[in-house]
Order: structure tokens, then C-alpha cells, then sequence
């Protein structure tokens, strides 16, 4: 782990972590176990893979990423529901620019067995150049009848009305678009993260 991919385990009871890395992360949460981790990418691709072992098991997964000039970033993150009344819950925010590239996949996979479980994930990305690109793929692989499980994603650029709005305060662009963009962030990554988050924007918007 190095300091511009910092993770942050808000809650883990009742939950095994094998071989972490840079790069990979594998959670085993148990019985009444609970999960709750964030994680900030800005260069190095993330692996992560929860299984829900058992009854009442829960987690929580949080990314965002942060990706310039022409560097490219993978994101896996997969979640299986290996017993009944599970539920997870996946956020995944991030930004584009220059002519960087970043690939999000996320899987929430529900056995036949696996009744009452309730699956959720949501993806939202901001690209801030024309040569910017980011590829989302969320997926639900769903085998129970008995479920709740929602995903979506939305790409796009800035809001153009609410840009214009702060400009209209007297904002230059760059600084209105910083506070859109810390507003964007702000609601999903912890405060321990903010000066890697704030150096980022400095140095790209």
C-alpha cells in the first residue's frame, strides 16, 4: 500500500482478510460479521472480493478514483452472497482527465440458495476532458427468486447549468469547478483522505 492508494477499514468484525496487497484485497465475513472499508485509487488498479459466508453477514465497499494524463486504471470489485440474509452495499465514484482511461467492473452474485439477500451498487463518473475515458460495467448475477438487489451507473461531465450558476457568483471556472467536484467526492470518501484528494485537484482541474 502506498500513500496515493491509502484504504481505510472503518468496521471489520467478525471478518478474515487474506493476502492483501497493492492491488488485491480478498474479505471473508462471517456470521453477524460486518465490513465497511474505503479505498482512494490515483494509480495502481484494485482487485477486491467479498464473500458473505454467512447469515446476517455485511459490508459496505466505497471506491473512488482519481486519473490524469494518458494513465489508465482497472477496477474489480465483486461481492458473492454465499448465504442467505446477506447485504452489501457498493459506491463507486470517480474522475477523468486528460487522456486517461479507467475501467470499472462490478459483480454482485447471489446463488439459488442464497434467499432474502439484499444487493446494492452504484456507479457514478465525471470526465473532465473530451479524450477522457470511463467504461463501467455493473452486473447482477442473480440466481434466488427472494431478493433485493439494485446497480446503475451515469457518466457524464459537469453539470453545465450548476458550473454556470457559480460563475455567475463571481467563481473562476477552475474554482467552481473544484467545489462541484470536492461536493461530487464529499459525501463518500472519509476526511483522512481529503489533502490526497485536495492535491489531486490542485494540480488537475
Amino acid at each position: 500500500m502506498t500513500i496515493s492508494n491509502p484504504f481505510l477499514i472503518h468496521t471489520q468484525e467478525n471478518v478474515i482478510v487474506k493476502n492483501p496487497d497493492d492491488k488485491s484485497w480478498v474479505f471473508e465475513v462471517g456470521e453477524n460479521g460486518n465490513l465497511w472499508v474505503d479505498f482512494l485509487q490515483t494509480t495502481d488498479d484494485l482487485n477486491v472480493f467479498v464473500s458473505l459466508q454467512a447469515e446476517e453477514a455485511k459490508c459496505k465497499i466505497n471506491c473512488a478514483y482519481l486519473i490524469n494524463k494518458n494513465n489508465m486504471l482497472n477496477i474489480d470489485i465483486k461481492v458473492l452472497h454465499k448465504y442467505k440474509n446477506t447485504t452489501s452495499e457498493q459506491h463507486i465514484k470517480g474522475i477523468a482527465t486528460d487522456e486517461s482511461s479507467v475501467s470499472f467492473k462490478g459483480i454482485v452474485e447471489i446463488p439459488k440458495d442464497s434467499q432474502k439477500c439484499d444487493g446494492r451498487q452504484h456507479h457514478r463518473g465525471v470526465v473532465l476532458s473530451p479524450k477522457a475515458k470511463i467504461e463501467a460495467v455493473p452486473q447482477l448475477e442473480i440466481w434466488a427468486d427472494d431478493v433485493v438487489c439494485s446497480h446503475g451507473s451515469a457518466i457524464g461531465p459537469l453539470d453545465a447549468n450548476q458550473l454556470f450558476y457559480l460563475q455567475t457568483r463571481g467563481l473562476p471556472e477552475h474554482e467552481a469547478k473544484k467545489i462541484l467536484l470536492n461536493s461530487f467526492l464529499g459525501d463518500l470518501m472519509p476526511e483522512e483522505f481529503s489533502d490526497i484528494i485536495q492535491g489531486w485537484m490542485d494540480k488537475n482541474v
